[in-house]
């Protein structure tokens, strides 16, 4: 049985298999189907807590990982704070959304959509189902998409051309932060400091620093790609 423990040995996570798949879809569908039934169900003041619980959720997942790897003995300073874009998204979810505002709002449209369905796509997960680190991964990961769409769609707060770049003057500070605690913790969270030390998509971007500007100009490129659906819409209205 403990091949199916919660804190123990689980299955190896595998790639597009069937529980990754099932995610996929699972995602897609809350993605579709919960902005719509909360347009078309809900009253104002159940959509706005329903964004809340939403957001308690997500939150409450990526600070109970953080609290059972010190339980655990598992907690290492260096890999396992929320101090990545997504975990660090989801745990100040409740603060940022509890009223949720446009400026807000296109900021996290962008840092999530942009980034976080990558994630989706080739998770970066060792143990799969029902691992603690399962839940927590696709909790956040896939929280954040359904939950940045829903309040995108329900709330009305769709991006503008101006708000390309202030996600993007947002994601140069959150760099910058994230370079000055990688220089006090000695880590290297989210890259910024070394290419990680598995092959990956870095490789083909060059030697440090210049892998981080093509990082860069790819998240103004996924950013504009992101904003023509509204634009298209705008021009269509």
């Amino acid at each position: 049985m403990q091949q199916f423990s919660f804190f123990g040995t689980t299955n190896e996570f595998l790639l597009f298999g069937q529980d990754h798949l099932l995610v996929i879809v699972l995602t897609m569908v809350l993605a579709i189907l919960l902005p719509r039934f909360a347009k078309k169900q809900l009253n104002p003041e159940q959509q706005i807590k329903l964004a809340r619980g939403m957001a308690m959720v997500i939150s409450f997942w990526a600070l109970i990982y953080v609290i059972l790897q010190l339980s655990l003995g598992h907690f290492d300073h260096k890999r396992d704070l929320p101090f990545d874009i997504c975990n660090l998204s989801a745990l100040l979810l409740p603060f940022l959304m509890w009223k949720p505002t446009q400026r807000v709002n296109e900021v996290l449209y962008f840092w999530i959509l942009a980034g976080t369905t990558q994630a989706i796509i080739t998770p970066d997960l060792g143990n799969g189902f029902p691992h603690y680190t399962f839940f927590k991964y696709w909790f956040v990961h896939s929280g954040l998409v359904v939950f940045i769409i829903y309040t995108t769609v329900v709330f009305e707060l769709p991006p503008t051309l101006r708000s390309i770049w202030r996600a993007f003057l947002a994601l140069q500070l959150y760099v910058l932060g994230v370079i000055i605690i990688n220089l006090i913790l000695g880590s290297n969270y989210v890259y910024v400091l070394s290419k990680p030390p598995v092959p990956s998509a870095l490789d083909y971007m060059g030697p440090w620093p210049w892998y981080i500007l093509v990082v860069e100009l790819l998240a103004v490129l996924l950013f504009f790609l992101l904003y023509l659906p509204f634009r298209a819409f705008a021009k269509k209205g």
